[in-house]
This record gives structure tokens, C-alpha cells and sequence, in this order.
């Protein structure tokens, strides 16, 4: 190459050389935080993160402790099995909508609910049937806890006035960000 033959080209290329391989030491050696990829300090949020604040949440969950992800999960679960046909809901999706406050966007649509026969749910819509749940934490193993994640199953009981008692276990994650929000959320029927 006749470009780098010459001592000009060489010092050229040299020069190239060494920004080049001053840039990538500056790149590396950098803190993670200019990134905001990382979370030293146990909050939810990735360093360097603007965190918008969230707002209040609608009754009856306006005096949620959202700094308790036992309480938020709770609260989550019942919103989930709060059906209410009698007064006009037309399955368990309207329940979860109206859980949607305590969900993030993600889980929310991400959610499939416990599933009711369609002509179970007729009838009940038909009495104007009450339905009531009771949840609790389960007992079992589970992930251990974080500063920013809590996990746990949910067994929860529901009863209406045909079909017996249903019962389903949800699986449930509570992330830190930077209050306790339900991050993901699974019903299986039992």
C-alpha cells in the first residue's frame, strides 16, 4: 500500500490508532451508572433513571400501603376474583379491569383469568348471584426475597351459589419501582 509506506501515512494511521484505543479505555472505564442499566442502591430503578411519580390510587385501594408488597399482592388478588355478576359483569375480565390500578400495564394484558363455564356464569348474572373470594399467602417454598422482588403463590376461594367452591393457586411478582406494583401474574385452576 503506497499510503503506508511513507512516514507521513504512518503517523497518521498511528495517530488514528491511538484515539481509537483511547476512546474504547474512556468507554470502558466509565461507571456503569452514566448507563443506567444497573441498581446499586436497592431501589427498583436502574441508576440514572428519572422515576415519575405514580399516582394515587382509586377507591377502595386509596389507603393501599404500596410500600408493603404482602399488602399489594393481597389487594391484587382480591381485585382479580372480585367478580360481580349480579351487578352486570360479564365475566371474570371485568374484574380484572377493574384491577388494573394495582397491575403494571404488561401484567394486566398479559393476564388470562380463571376461567368460569360460559352457561355457569349466565346463571349467575341470571340470580344476580353474589360471589365472594377469600386469598391467602401460601405457606410454601418460594424465590427469596429482594430489596426490589417479592414473590409468592396465592390460594385463593371462591364461592358462589352453584358449583360449589372453586379454589385457584396465582402466582404472583411484586417488583420494587419504586413502590411494590404487581409485575406479573398467573391464575391456574386447581
Amino acid at each position: 500500500m503506497p499510503f503506508t509506506r511513507n512516514a507521513r501515512g504512518r503517523r497518521i494511521l498511528a495517530a488514528v490508532a491511538l484515539a481509537l484505543t483511547v476512546a474504547a479505555l474512556a468507554a470502558c472505564s466509565r461507571g456503569h451508572e452514566d448507563f443506567g442499566e444497573h441498581d446499586d442502591h436497592g431501589t427498583g430503578v436502574p441508576s440514572g433513571a428519572t422515576v415519575a411519580t405514580l399516582p394515587p390510587l382509586p377507591a377502595p385501594w386509596a389507603d393501599l400501603n404500596r410500600d408493603n408488597p404482602e399488602a399489594v399482592a393481597l389487594a391484587a388478588v382480591a381485585a382479580l376474583f372480585d367478580w360481580r355478576p349480579a351487578d352486570g359483569d360479564t365475566g371474570p375480565e371485568s374484574a380484572r379491569d377493574r384491577a388494573r390500578p394495582l397491575l403494571t400495564p404488561r401484567a394486566a394484558d398479559s393476564y388470562r383469568p380463571y376461567q368460569i363455564p360460559r352457561p355457569l356464569w349466565e346463571s349467575w348474572m341470571n340470580t344476580r348471584a353474589t360471589i365472594t373470594a377469600s386469598s391467602a399467602i401460601s405457606s410454601e417454598q418460594h424465590p427469596a426475597d429482594t430489596e426490589v422482588s417479592w414473590q409468592r403463590k396465592i390460594t385463593t376461594h371462591v364461592r358462589g351459589p352453584e358449583a360449589g367452591d372453586l379454589t385457584a393457586t396465582t402466582l404472583i411478582t411484586v417488583t420494587k419501582q419504586p413502590v411494590w406494583t404487581v409485575t406479573a401474574v398467573t391464575t391456574l385452576p386447581s
